[in-house]
């Protein structure tokens, strides 16, 4: 399979890309500046701009599905993030790409009392105007009406570990984190990567959000 990885020089993006190469997908790893790295070697560097729907539709146009893993905490504008839900919702008929996956946020899935993590006094204030961008971006994908085939994948609202591939993660649709039998949430960067390949693979969740832990 023909992968474009939007975001591919990222922390999540980066695990996405890595896994699919040891796959054997072939990876186009795109970032707004390209700078290859060792440790997606085998794969295809390109700089996009997610500002340039004509741009970003040439550069994905070939490609059997694109993954988008952004954000830009270095000027702390997070308006990129829905803003490249609806460029590629846009570009990709253009292109003839048949599907998008988002690596999304998990700020946004709901509490047992059913309110959101990220309005939630304990949610830590240096992550909230990320996790609200990429609610917002959830919500530019469900109220597209174009039909098109997109995936968002949240990770738990916290407990995100960096690291490698453990296996035994599961995943479920639905607005809820996947917890274990003690209702705690966990996963590791590389096993969320290896979820969202599974995706890619062996699609499940159609024009839903899913998500992932142990």
């Amino acid at each position: 399979m023909k992968v474009a990885v939007i975001g591919a020089t990222g922390y999540l993006g980066g695990a996405v890309a890595a896994e699919a190469l040891r796959r054997g997908h072939e990876v186009t790893a795109m970032s707004r500046n390209v700078a290859p790295s060792e440790a997606l070697a085998g794969a295809n560097f390109v700089a996009v701009d997610l500002t340039d729907v004509d741009a970003l539709t040439t550069a994905i146009a070939g490609h059997d599905a694109v993954v988008v893993s952004v954000t830009d905490r270095s000027t702390g504008d997070r308006s990129i993030i829905p803003a490249a839900a609806e460029a590629l919702l846009d570009a990709l008929p253009r292109a003839g790409v048949a599907r998008l996956l988002f690596v999304g946020g998990g700020g946004s899935l709901h509490s047992p009392a059913g309110t959101r993590f990220v309005d939630g006094a304990a949610f830590p204030p240096e992550y909230k105007a990320e996790a609200l961008a990429q609610a917002d971006a959830l919500h530019v994908l469900r109220t597209d009406t174009s039909g098109a085939d997109w995936t968002y994948l949240s990770p738990p609202p916290h407990n995100l570990i960096p690291g490698e591939r453990r296996g035994g993660y599961r995943v479920q649709a639905g607005d809820t984190p996947m917890t274990n039998g003690d209702g705690e949430f966990s996963i590791t960067s590389g096993d969320l990567a290896s979820a969202l390949v599974d995706e890619l693979e062996s699609p499940q969740f159609s024009r839903q959000r899913f998500t992932a832990g142990y």
